[in-house]
């Protein structure tokens, strides 16, 4: 296990993979490398893709690259590109593939990056540091609207306005520019005992606005399924209610075989059946050490 991020559902989601002698598998999120180890070493006849947009994991899985030479590709880019860099590699079909989604446990704990309000940094939150977005700009020139929307769709808090209303004061005197200083804004402006939920739901808020996403998964989901083998497989492991709901929804929908109305007299639409939903799990005791384990849950589903 590398102390760069710690892996949750490791065992269980390469077992969901179910990596064939000889096969393509992709990880979309490498972060440091535990996963697309695992991979690797599971099954030895497999060639790897791993997708990561932060050029610190880049840098960080470099041991992998030589460690096992020509099995291992990385690709330092957005999993919203999957389709079109895999095309560049001459891959066109895959046979598994995996997304473990969210922040690595290295860009929360490292200060600068701005993801944790338990680190006092500047507000970044960019997965990507060539990407011009960040928290900072966003809770200092976004209105009071905007705000409040963008906590209510991702960080799904009540006390938006409050705590939007309590940013916009605050900057009329001074810029915003640290986690700490947010995160005290949130405190005073909650009114529940509950202020560490709140502050979590915004900062994941901020995190998801910023990087984009929803949208970049969406956009994966669809290319992932696309470009399955038949009997590949589809593994994703999500960390909040947002994200896991639209993978959810995407697979039943990949799962139906008409989607007319039910007052049709017969099936107009030429819908056909793509996916074959598997059950999903949570996270076993061995790892309840780790905090991300709390929220996880593994989806997977295998292409027909």
């Amino acid at each position: 296990m590398h102390p760069y991020h710690i892996p949750v559902l490791l065992n269980e989601s390469i077992k969901a993979m179910n990596l064939k002698p000889g096969g393509i598998a992709v990880d979309c999120t490498l972060g440091g490398g535990s996963h697309s180890q695992a991979i690797l070493e599971r099954e030895p006849g497999v060639k790897l893709y791993s997708f990561d947009q932060d050029p610190d994991a880049v840098q960080h899985c470099r041991f992998l690259s030589e460690q096992y030479g020509d099995r291992f590709k990385i690709i330092n880019d957005n999993f919203a590109n999957l389709r079109t860099r895999l095309s560049l590699e001459r891959v066109k079909k895959i046979d598994s593939i995996l997304f473990d989604l969210g922040v690595s446990s290295h860009q929360i704990d490292t200060d600068v990056r701005g993801f944790s309000y338990m680190r006092d940094g500047r507000l970044d939150m960019r997965m990507n540091q060539s990407g011009e977005l960040t928290a900072e700009i966003v809770v200092n020139d976004y209105s009071k609207e905007e705000l409040v929307r963008i906590f209510r769709e991702l960080g799904e808090e009540r006390e938006s306005s409050r705590i939007a209303a309590a940013i916009c004061k605050y900057r009329q005197e001074q810029r915003l520019a640290t986690t700490g200083e947010l995160a005290e804004i949130i405190d005073r402006a909650t009114m529940s005992k509950l202020k560490i939920k709140a502050r979590t739901r915004i900062f994941q808020a901020l995190r998801i606005f910023v990087n984009q996403e929803l949208e970049t998964l969406r956009t994966a989901l669809k290319d992932a399924v696309n470009i399955l083998n038949p009997e590949g497989r589809i593994v994703v492991i999500t960390y909040n209610s947002l994200e896991d709901r639209i993978t959810k929804k995407y697979f039943l929908y990949e799962q139906l075989s008409c989607v007319c109305p039910v007052s049709f007299p017969r099936c107009l639409c030429s819908k056909q059946q793509r996916l074959i939903i598997n059950p999903d799990l949570t996270p076993a005791a061995d790892d309840k050490d780790n905090n991300r384990a709390r929220s996880a849950r593994l989806r997977s589903a295998t292409r027909i």
